[in-house]
């Protein structure tokens, strides 16, 4: 992410809370039904906002849930059973 795609995201991100909270508390009871309606209408104006900026480019990048991160390419060394760089080894041989 960009800091142009941060700086966007994160006004409106604010604007839409402060607008929605206005509205929800408004036409909601207080207590668990004002909170799922506040979270159901926030996603409902941040998605199309992220889904926005990440078509203008402001926003890239693949989320993978439970996965290592790639190294980097300083990070890779010659040889095939060299130990990545960012594990600690016992210093004990193969």
């Amino acid at each position: 992410m960009n800091s142009r795609g941060f700086a966007i995201l994160l006004v409106f991100a604010v604007a839409a809370s402060i607008a929605l909270g206005l509205i929800v508390e408004r036409f909601t009871p207080p207590g668990i039904q004002r909170t799922f309606w506040f979270g159901v209408g926030l996603a409902a104006i941040i998605f199309p906002a992220g889904w926005y900026a990440e078509r203008r480019g402001w926003v890239h990048g693949v989320w993978r849930a439970g996965s290592d991160p790639k190294p980097a390419a300083s990070d890779l060394t010659a040889g095939s059973d060299a130990a990545p760089t960012t594990r600690q080894s016992s210093g004990e041989p193969k």
